[in-house]
């Protein structure tokens, strides 16, 4: 590097030198700003192949990466969501490549061209303005005459050594400055390439390494797909033949119509069907026996409204073997396209009276119970007359109960015969047959076991009902299992009956089928009974956790203590021994009834003597969180604790060193206790607190379940006018506050100070918690 400068003189070679050296950065500079040119739009590109490719993932997220949406799952949701993730994946490796090239390439170039370059430019243009200022220096000092003052003669000759001085520092500067250049653009560009090149070389590993990874189940979802293709065209398959079947089947049914189609009765008579109807309908009827659903005639026909206008409007029929009729119809607002035509003639009844039905949703998949209503007729009352009340009206019959009346309307007299004389057939086989059930007419697509709507639902349909059927019976399944494995729930409490499915909220226990029936007599104010299969909402976290802490062992040691003890005042009471699985149902009810109303095998806790006061006792229990206590001291009281207040505890503790929580050392006296203006204080002060406020102040959603379950008043106000709501939202227990709200708690309930629950939670700031935000804005 040297070599390039081998005399420092100032002379013409030297001259010629920088020269050259300057020549060179001039075109190094021309190619440093078409490599940035370069670099920018390669940035560019790589940040829109980014964008690009999580517009993309969003897109393919968007059509079919749902977990539980039915169309994404029909797709292949689950299959594509793992591609989707892939996509992402490559897609942040190619911005960490950008950001390499931002950061290694173009901030250098950039530093390169802005501070070394214009450094090269900026020391040039010093030389150029030292040169100048040195040949006019050295002008004015040679032209002086020989008698020119010495003063003056010394005064040019110090600004010429400043002006040289000057020059040989701006020379060496300029020599500095393309030196660093040429010095540089050595090693400069060769490191940043490299190091691009090395990123490259990175992001196509990551990218290999990944789809490496992906490759195994790329090609099982490849291999998914052409089973599923090969399936959709056997499926294609059937489905045509299935259509060929049914027009060919549909075709001989309006041959053989035509061909036995009966005369017209009069117009006032009522329609009687022959033997052979009542006989074909009657063999339908053996699968129903048997369980088997099948249709035995489905069609669209006009139902003309029971509202004054008259509107006819077209609705599709089912009979089946059971000898139910009904109908179904879409819910909500008017479809698209016409559907109702009201006569005003009889001319009219040729204009658009069967135009096409069009569903207020255009895809098939969207007719399920949600939006499909399913309306029944009953047949076991009801006859069948083959005229309208219009007797103008073509190809019309009317089906005549007691409560209502419908008039149907067919598409041609064929299928009008075939319709009557099968819902005849229906009402002849239910008045005879002697195999009868008791509820005939209710609407069987309720039972979600049922088959009867098969022949309405496509196959897709039926998968998603398979689906939504699997998941119901698996939370019936677990609720059921989590209850029988408490001590002693495998069997009926009452009874032993084994696998109770039944269970009596507030009791904590699991009866049998026919116990429960007796508990539900007992009215709900004893035993409020509910399924642990049918009544999956009223399993919440809470109700479970507090049969947990129960269970059929524990509660029939209380609530049979007398018998468990084998105490001599259970044969003074007369009361019955527990009965077994196989006793009269009677002889269960009194036993029941001895139990639970009349309490005569319970051990009185007034009869142990020595024992502080029940309210302090169940005071101290519930600030304990102890369920079990308080179950039993409920139960074994003679008076209801359960809406007692923190006075009577006072009343009670008179002379006796309690333990009964902080108290304001004001509160017995009420013109001493603060009122609601200092929430901090009014929290310390027990005043008029019943047990539900202490339950809610220790934050045990089991404690209040329990509580709640036994009758406390959910909207008890305290000294201050505050319910047990107030103080949930006050101390911030937000879950507790919304479980109350659902239990009944009223936010319109205004406290001492004239403000509600939402007055006194904006009070203290803002709620975090946006349900029950809205919870409380409701009910204002």
């Amino acid at each position: 590097m040297a070599s390039s400068f081998v005399k420092l003189d100032d002379s013409p070679m030297f001259q010629k030198q920088l020269f050259s050296l300057e020549e060179a950065t001039d075109e190094l500079k021309d190619r440093c700003q078409k490599l940035f040119k370069g670099c920018k739009k390669f940035m560019t590109a790589l940040g829109e192949e980014y964008n690009g490719e999580i517009s993309f993932a969003d897109s393919l997220e968007a059509f079919g990466g749902g977990q539980d949406d039915p169309v994404s799952v029909s797709i292949g949701g689950p299959v594509i969501s793992k591609f989707i993730t892939t996509l992402r994946e490559l897609a942040s490796f190619k911005e960490l490549l950008r950001s390499q090239v931002e950061h290694v390439l173009i901030d250098r170039l950039m530093e390169f061209m802005t501070v070394d370059l214009q450094d090269a430019k900026d020391s040039r243009r010093r030389f150029d303005k030292a040169v100048n200022s040195y040949d006019q220096s050295r002008e004015k000092f040679v032209s002086l005459k020989k008698n020119t003052p010495g003063d003056v003669v010394a005064e040019l000759e110090e600004d010429l050594q400043n002006s040289k001085s000057a020059f040989e520092k701006s020379r060496f500067n300029l020599v500095n400055s393309l030196m660093n250049i040429e010095v540089k653009k050595k090693y400069e560009f060769l490191e940043s390439v490299s190091a691009i090149m090395d990123a490259h070389l990175r992001y196509f590993k990551l990218g290999y390494d990944l789809l490496s990874q992906m490759e195994p189940y790329i090609h099982q979802v490849l291999t998914y797909a052409q089973q599923s293709k090969e399936m959709a065209n056997i499926e294609q398959d059937k489905l045509a033949k299935r259509i060929q079947e049914y027009r060919t089947q549909a075709e001989l049914e309006n041959i053989r119509a035509s061909s036995n189609t009966e005369p017209l009765p009069n117009a006032d008579s009522t329609h009687v069907v022959g033997l052979n109807s009542y006989k074909s309908f009657e063999a339908g009827m053996q699968p129903a026996t048997k369980g088997e659903v099948q249709t035995v005639k489905q069609g669209y026909l006009l139902k003309r409204s029971s509202s004054s206008r008259g509107d006819w409007k077209r609705r599709f029929f089912v009979l089946d073997n059971r000898g139910s009729l009904y109908y179904y119809r879409v819910k909500g607002g008017k479809p698209m396209g016409s559907q109702s035509y009201h006569y005003t003639r009889s001319g009219e009844q040729n204009s658009g009276m069967f135009g096409r039905f069009r569903s207020r949703h255009n895809r098939a998949a969207s007719l399920n119970e949600d939006i499909l209503g399913c309306c029944a007729v009953d047949l076991c009352t009801s006859t069948i007359k083959m005229d309208a009340e219009n007797t103008d009206l073509r190809l019309c019959f009317r089906i005549i109960s007691p409560s209502k009346s419908y008039t149907l309307q067919a598409e041609n007299e064929t299928d009008r015969m075939d319709w009557v004389n099968k819902i005849t057939g229906a009402i002849t086989t239910l008045f005879n047959s002697q195999f009868l059930q008791p509820h005939y007419g209710r609407l069987h697509f309720e039972n979600k076991n049922s088959a009867g709507g098969a022949s309405l639902t496509s196959q897709s349909e039926d998968s998603n009902r398979s689906l939504m059927d699997g998941i119901y019976s698996k939370e019936v399944v677990s609720v059921s299992k989590i209850l029988r494995g408490i001590p002693g729930n495998d069997k009926c409490a009452e009874c032993g009956a084994p696998e109770p499915e039944w269970a009596s909220l507030n009791l904590g226990i699991l009866l049998c089928i026919e116990c429960s029936g007796v508990h539900r007599n007992l009215g709900v104010h004893i035993s409020k009974v509910r399924s642990i299969t049918l009544d999956v909402k009223v399993w919440e976290p809470a109700v479970l956790e507090l049969f947990d802490n129960l269970g059929n062992a524990y509660c029939n040691s209380i609530w049979e203590g007398l018998l468990l003890l084998d105490d001599e005042r259970v044969v003074e009471s007369n009361a019955p021994m527990k009965p077994c699985s196989t006793d009269a149902f009677q002889y269960k009810e009194k036993y029941i009834q001895a139990k639970y109303v009349e309490k005569s095998l319970i051990i009185r806790e007034e009869d142990i003597p020595g024992n502080p006061s029940l309210s302090i006792r169940i005071w101290q229990a519930v600030q304990a969180i102890n369920v079990k206590e308080v179950y039993r001291l409920i139960v074994t009281s003679n008076s209801n604790l359960i809406n007692m207040s923190y006075d009577d505890v006072l009343h009670h503790a008179d002379g006796e060193d309690l333990n009964l929580g902080p108290i304001n050392e004001h509160q017995h006296d009420p013109e001493a206790c603060l009122r609601v203006k200092d929430t901090n204080e009014t929290e310390r002060c027990f005043r008029g607190w019943s047990l539900l406020h202490l339950a809610c102040h220790s934050g045990s959603p089991l404690m209040v379940e329990l509580l709640l379950q036994f009758g406390a008043d959910v909207n008890m106000c305290d000294y201050h006018g505050r319910t047990p709501l107030h103080h949930c939202i006050s101390s911030g227990k937000n879950p507790l506050a919304k479980f109350l709200l659902r239990r009944g708690a009223k936010p319109s309930v205004k406290d001492a100070g004239g403000l509600t629950v939402l007055e006194r939670a904006m009070e203290m700031g803002a709620i975090s918690d946006e349900e029950l935000f809205i919870k409380l804005a409701e009910c204002q």
